[in-house]
């Protein structure tokens, strides 16, 4: 009789358990296409005509899908997306690049390399963080404007060069790195340059596509600095582009989204690839240090 007993506790204990799954998963599903509603809304709406957009009640699925929003985003005779996306990639690629070589070697100082006041300049930078991106514009615009950059792709790749959340975050994972590994390269003679290049640098592969991804993902959407310091439509980026359709072109709002969904294509992408490096490389820096 107790072993029945204890039998049909186990039982009401395991159905307990898994309804409290079953809520868990159910809650977390009902979020997750919260979040997705307005991205499905935005794909819905770059199939429809100008009209049909606003339409009430909303339709989820035009009966006539145009696919031609998308050759007019791409083939625009002002202002065609192809151009938009290459002036974006390439602001993204030059900016990642020597925003990774500078803080790489930026992180690598602060964490491995013993200097007079090495914690007061670090603890400096961070307390910039706290300065609000706008208070910036204006000395930007100056120095743009007195070193003949200004309407140029330079004046948005270069301060993408000094990011100080990458050099936090590469830090934290060279401080989890031992130092036997510097001191017996620098027994064989070796520079912290070296030092820098030959070990480092592949040790934090993980650390250094995680800042790449988020690097990309900010250069990417980057509005205010091209807003701003751009003003030839040549060399507008896809956030510029995405706004234009709309301000410039009679509110086509169907042509917005057709031109907002051809913009989240590379960081989707580039994520799918690269996701695995991205969460070990987070996970890592997180706890080390």
């Amino acid at each position: 009789m107790g072993a029945l007993l204890k039998g049909d506790a186990k039982l009401k204990k395991e159905i307990h358990m898994h309804r409290g799954v079953w809520l868990k998963t159910s809650i977390i599903l009902l979020l997750a296409l919260m979040f997705l509603l307005p991205l499905l809304w935005m794909l819905s709406s770059s199939l429809k005509n100008s009209v049909q957009v606003f339409e009430q009640p909303f339709h989820w699925f035009p009966e006539t899908l145009r696919w031609e929003n998308y050759v007019e985003v791409w083939t625009h005779e002002e202002i065609p997306f192809w151009r938009l996306y290459l002036n974006s990639l390439t602001i993204s690629v030059c900016g990642i690049t020597g925003q990774l070589i500078i803080s790489s070697m930026a992180a690598y100082a602060f964490a491995k390399i013993e200097f007079k006041g090495k914690n007061i300049v670090f603890l400096v930078m961070l307390v910039t963080m706290m300065i609000p991106v706008q208070v910036m514009i204006i000395p930007r615009f100056i120095l743009f404007r007195t070193l003949g950059i200004y309407n140029t792709l330079w004046c948005i790749i270069l301060p993408h060069f000094f990011n100080i959340t990458t050099i936090f975050l590469l830090r934290q994972f060279y401080m989890g790195l031992p130092d036997a590994l510097i001191e017996a390269a620098r027994i064989d003679g070796a520079g912290h340059f070296r030092v820098w290049v030959r070990i480092m640098m592949p040790l934090t592969k993980n650390a250094m596509i995680s800042a790449a991804i988020l690097g990309f993902i900010n250069t990417w959407n980057e509005y205010l600095n091209p807003l701003i310091f751009l003003s030839n439509q040549k060399l507008f980026t896809v956030s510029l582009g995405v706004r234009w359709y709309l301000v410039d072109i009679a509110q086509e709002y169907n042509l917005m989204m057709a031109a907002a969904a051809s913009a989240i294509i590379p960081v989707v992408i580039l994520y799918i690839v690269a996701q695995d490096y991205f969460e070990e490389g987070i996970a890592t820096a997180g706890v080390k240090g």
